[in-house]
């Protein structure tokens, strides 16, 4: 095992030109990521991907078998009449026909429409229409959920008798039967858009981000040197490959040759230490969310689970110092906290090949080939510690977005003195290492203090009876806001005389008597996404 360089050696080291000729650009730049994920290893029979249903049952596919599987997909949508650049949307789940389809719209040149299972008819139909997807692949148990007269062609995956097809859907197994294999692969440029990804923010309709082609150049820096991931790896990103994070990582282990591991189900505890150890997972991507979740069961039920893992990466929202020191711990493994946007990529990590300590509570510093700092509203750059927009100084070889779905007045909101910003606040300390403050709508303003949501959860989860925490702005004619704070009990602990008042004490001693939450309010469960981020804006008092 080679010995990680110094952060400074690596960065030094790192030129794009030779991430690009991991690819198999034709001479005039041409690619297509099907056959970067799938067809270079099609002489293979190795594991690309171990499914696992929610009953237990296991289905493996080597990738021998997803590039057969795909190239037929690829003919069923010639067939449908998609063209390259055309739109295909995927509701799906954590199936093995998202990734059949996935590969098959690369394959034939078309634009990926990820959409989220947890989606209900209103969010299915902004995102087909928003998108103008010619086709929708829908799973049978999710078809009753899709509303009635999309302007796109419905072809429905239906894996049991007991989901019978709608008139006018097309069968997807039915149709990949009549179907080849020897489908040609459609080659695209590198900036061409290969996924369009709908991410909602707090206010306003979702936005498409539009994916290039070059993701897996763009975000190589991070599975080289955040995750180091290998072909002699098991994979498991816990994430739904409807949303980025997931998409992303499986695309990623492909990429690379590494058997990837898929569970259908939703995420347990249980059942993911029972998963990372009949499966002998050695790398865990996930989030925070699933990490707590975990934490909270407890050292005594971790430690019964006899696990391999060598590297957990975490993404998605701020990793907590206590989730650092549990698993360091529980397990001797350092959590990789790294930070990750819809329109970013992956520019910012800790890292197992990179020799450098990690700061818990830090999402790390800005990963080889990627430029990143803290600006101003206006985009002049600040200084250590102060607050403001996280930016990123695009870089025509390492690109990842290509802009956003037919709106050109958010392009050019995005730029500020040549960085990008997207929204979300952190600040860089003195020694290069960035921490997450919030979105730009999450910063409470109490009294004439910024106040960051993450600073003051991550205090309250130090006290031995909390999971989890969401703080909040309240308002208040006084100060402008209160600090209001929203917390889950651990498993077996019950509500008691004190327990808030503890809680307050807590945050006056340990951050500051400005930061301390006025009110205390303990509820059952917090809103996330569907990727697991905490939505605060729905604990927002309006």
């Amino acid at each position: 095992m080679i010995e990680p360089s110094s952060y400074d050696e690596i960065r030094r080291r790192f030129r794009w030109e030779d991430v690009l000729k991991l690819l198999d650009l034709d001479p005039a730049g041409g690619m297509n990521l099907a056959h970067e994920l799938v067809d270079r290893y099609a002489s293979s029979d190795e594991i690309a991907l171990s499914w696992i249903g929610r009953d237990g049952v296991i289905e493996r596919y080597t990738f021998r078998e997803l590039s057969r599987l795909s190239a037929r997909f690829a003919g069923v949508l010639r067939e449908l009449g998609v063209s390259p650049g055309d739109r295909v949307a995927g509701y799906l789940g954590r199936v093995p026909e998202t990734f059949v389809t996935m590969l098959g719209a690369f394959k034939a040149g078309a634009i990926y429409v990820p959409l989220f299972t947890g989606f209900g008819p209103e969010a299915i139909d902004f995102r087909v229409r928003a998108s103008g997807a010619r086709v929708l692949v829908a799973h049978g148990e999710h078809r009753g959920r899709v509303p009635d007269r999309l302007p796109a062609r419905l072809v429905t995956v239906s894996r049991s008798s007991d989901e019978p097809l709608a008139r006018d859907d097309v069968d997807f197994w039915r149709a990949m039967d009549r179907q080849t294999e020897d489908f040609e692969p459609v080659r695209r440029r590198r900036d061409d858009a290969a996924v369009l990804l709908y991410t909602s923010g707090s206010t306003g309709l979702p936005k498409g981000v539009k994916i290039a082609n070059n993701l897996l150049v763009a975000t190589y820096p991070y599975i080289r040197y955040a995750v180091d991931l290998r072909p002699d790896d098991v994979f498991w990103p816990t994430g739904d490959p409807g949303w980025g994070y997931g998409l992303v990582c499986y695309a990623l282990a492909l990429f690379l040759g590494a058997p990837a591991v898929c569970f259908e189900g939703a995420f347990a505890p249980e059942t993911a230490l029972t998963i990372l150890e009949e499966h002998e997972v050695t790398a865990l991507a996930t989030t925070p969310t699933a990490l707590r979740a975990i934490m909270a069961s407890g050292r005594e039920a971790v430690g019964r689970h006899r696990v391999r893992l060598r590297a957990i990466n975490s993404c998605g929202e701020p990793l907590n110092p206590e989730v650092v020191h549990f698993f360091r711990g529980c397990w001797g493994l350092t959590v990789m906290d790294n930070y990750g946007s819809s329109e970013f990529g992956l520019p910012i990590g800790n890292g197992y090949a990179i020799d450098m300590p990690v700061k818990p509570g830090s999402m790390g510093r800005p990963l080889p080939g990627v430029e990143m700092s803290i600006v101003d509203d206006e985009g002049h750059e600040l200084g250590p510690d102060q607050m403001g927009q996280i930016a990123m100084r695009p870089r025509a070889e390492g690109y990842y977005l290509v802009g956003y779905w037919h709106d050109e007045a958010r392009d050019a909101e995005s730029l500020r003195r040549g960085w990008m910003v997207i929204g979300d606040l952190g600040r860089r300390d003195a020694d290069g290492y960035f921490w997450f403050e919030g979105r730009a709508d999450d910063v409470i303003k109490s009294a004439g203090y910024r106040i960051s949501p993450f600073e003051v959860e991550s205090t309250i989860l130090r006290h031995p009876a909390i999971a989890e925490a969401a703080v909040v702005g309240k308002p208040d004619a006084l100060r402008g806001q209160i600090v209001k704070a929203y917390v889950v009990l651990k498993p077996g602990e019950v509500a008691r005389p004190g327990l808030e008042d503890e809680i307050v004490d807590l945050v006056k001693s340990e951050l500051g008597r400005h930061l301390y939450p006025r009110e205390v309010e303990l509820v059952p469960r917090l809103p996330t996404t569907e990727s697991g981020k905490i939505q605060r804006y729905k604990l927002r008092p309006a």
